[in-house]
């Protein structure tokens, strides 16, 4: 398998002025506020994470094109990590949210448990590579979801109308943009390496509810900190976090729980293929518009 990637991906600087950015960045609905801000969270340690194991990859591509593909990744995923620890520096820290006992196990999830040496303990060699694609396919399946919600923060026309901070909203939406830019390298190298639909679909039962439960205890935990709400609001095993969460998703301003769900079923389809998803101009098109791009120009 070669690569796929319909158009040439480029690691390009940004620029975001984290001085005014309010904590409801949008003004109407703080659910969507957290719900989105937490992912700066898990961010920043999982995207170190894939740099260093398409770094380890890297020797093992044959294929030109590809090998340039995936170091490309590697640079716009470092970028990514860096814009993302400056938001929480710079913004939410600024006014007082701390990631907790979330940001911590974001660390050991990507630093211990995904880490070639799982627990510090060393594979033996004939699973070595086996557990080297098992993580590739990972990170393909979290592509496939980043790639899709490239899309819906590009098309939440919603956040204009509930009264958005346009700085806060560039950097996900340029963000999402490059994760439609590359959104066939992860995917590509996964069957570059040998990586096969049955593994897939297994990656995929694993993959879907534990980001869905990454975001849902990540949102917790700002929405804790948070004095609008009441502490009932922010129990992640409540039924208000859920009807909470429902209720911002029918205004269209975050995904629901069963776009997830349906997200997750495309990608375990026989004949998918990333190239099929999202639209490379439609990101095109934001990129060249996003104001932290052209800050840094």
């Amino acid at each position: 398998m070669s690569s796929t990637a319909r158009s040439a991906i480029v690691s390009r600087k940004v620029k975001f002025d984290w001085d005014n950015a309010p904590l409801h960045w949008l003004r109407d609905d703080p659910f969507t506020s957290h719900a989105i801000n937490e992912f700066s969270y898990l961010l920043v340690e999982g995207e170190r994470f894939f740099c260093r194991l398409f770094r380890e990859a890297l020797p093992l591509v044959t294929d030109p094109q590809l090998r340039a593909d995936v170091q490309e990744f590697i640079k716009q995923e470092a970028v990514h990590s860096r814009a993302h620890h400056d938001a929480i520096n710079g913004y939410l820290k600024r006014i007082g949210v701390s990631g907790g006992a979330f940001e911590r196990t974001n660390v050991l999830l990507f630093t211990r448990v995904l880490d070639s040496q799982p627990f510090g303990r060393k594979l033996p060699k004939r699973l070595q590579r086996q557990w080297l694609v098992s993580r590739i396919g990972m990170v393909a399946a979290i592509e496939h979801f980043t790639a899709a919600l490239g899309t819906f923060v590009i098309e939440a026309k919603t956040w204009e109308e509930s009264g958005v901070d346009p700085v806060v909203a560039d950097l996900f939406r340029w963000h999402g943009a490059e994760e439609i830019e590359h959104r066939s390298v992860a995917f590509d190298l996964y069957q570059h390496l040998g990586g096969r639909w049955p593994m897939r679909a297994l990656i995929m039962g694993l993959i879907m509810p534990l980001l869905v439960q990454r975001i849902t205890v990540g949102t917790a935990r700002l929405m804790e900190q948070d004095p609008s709400f009441a502490p009932a609001d922010a129990k992640p095993l409540g039924l208000r976090f859920w009807r909470t969460w429902q209720r911002s998703a029918d205004r269209g301003n975050v995904p629901s729980v069963s776009w997830f769900a349906g997200q997750a079923l495309r990608f375990l389809k026989p004949g998918y293929h990333p190239v099929h998803e999202a639209s490379t101009e439609q990101a095109l098109r934001y990129i060249a518009s996003s104001p932290g791009v052209l800050a840094a120009a």
